[in-house]
């Protein structure tokens, strides 16, 4: 009797044991799931922690001192010098210390200040496109209004002080673009005092470099300058 109460609960633990099993046997295999999860989160912790302290040691950290002040206006730009228009009446364009510049509004208006009883006009050339091939490098002779898209910054000639003269007088120049496009005169033609001064405002002239046949030329032209003493000092 002792000896089958004793089988039986032998039976019992044993059949119990058996039943827990599959909850181990299903908890080790979820563990063994999660393993490389669990390597992956750690791996990325490191690297992520290995950014943040190179970026807090190396990158240089910028000073917050509240908002940024807005930045001042800019400055009015200068404004663009015009010939006379008054000077050759009967030529449709007037020239200008190039750029002309346009005001950030995006309105038409020009900001420009006359240079008084002074204008510029390109004549006619009879030997234009003449080229020069001997030179080195050549030279070819050119309209002034036909390099107008090359001009980089023209100086106007101003009347000059100390004449009492009020009649217009025209002074004929001839000139040279170099190949850096800087600008050399050659002649003139006229009185001394309004040569001088046409002479002084070409040699500020300065254009890009003229290309020709795939290369760099020097270029001359001519431009008659005329002074107008009755509009650059009007009578009271």
């Amino acid at each position: 009797m002792a000896r089958r109460a004793l089988t039986l609960r032998s039976r019992a633990l044993v059949e119990r044991a058996l039943a827990g099993w599959p909850e181990v046997s299903l908890s080790g295999a979820a563990l063994r799931a999660r393993l490389p999860i669990t390597a992956v989160a750690i791996t990325h912790a490191i690297v992520l922690s290995v950014i943040l302290f190179e970026s807090w040691v190396y990158v240089p950290r910028i000073p917050w001192n509240g908002a940024a002040r807005p930045s001042p206006p800019p400055a009015p730009l200068p404004p663009a010098a015009i010939t006379d228009s008054r000077v050759f009446r009967n030529v449709p364009f007037v020239y200008s210390s190039l750029p002309l510049r346009l005001p950030g509004n995006g309105s038409s208006t020009l900001f420009t200040s006359v240079v008084a009883g002074v204008g510029l006009y390109f004549p006619p050339l009879p030997d234009m496109g003449l080229t020069d091939r001997k030179r080195d490098p050549i030279r070819r002779v050119w309209p002034g209004q036909a390099l107008e898209a090359d001009i980089i910054g023209r100086v106007l000639p101003e009347y000059p002080s100390g004449t009492r003269n009020r009649a217009a007088v025209s002074v004929f120049v001839e000139y040279l673009i170099r190949t850096d496009g800087s600008v050399r005169v050659l002649r003139t033609s006229g009185p001394l005092l309004f040569a001088n001064a046409a002479r002084s405002a070409l040699e500020q002239w300065e254009y890009r470099p003229v290309r020709f046949e795939n290369g760099i030329i020097e270029v001359v032209s001519r431009v008659e300058v005329r002074f107008d003493g009755e509009l650059a000092n009007p009578a009271p």
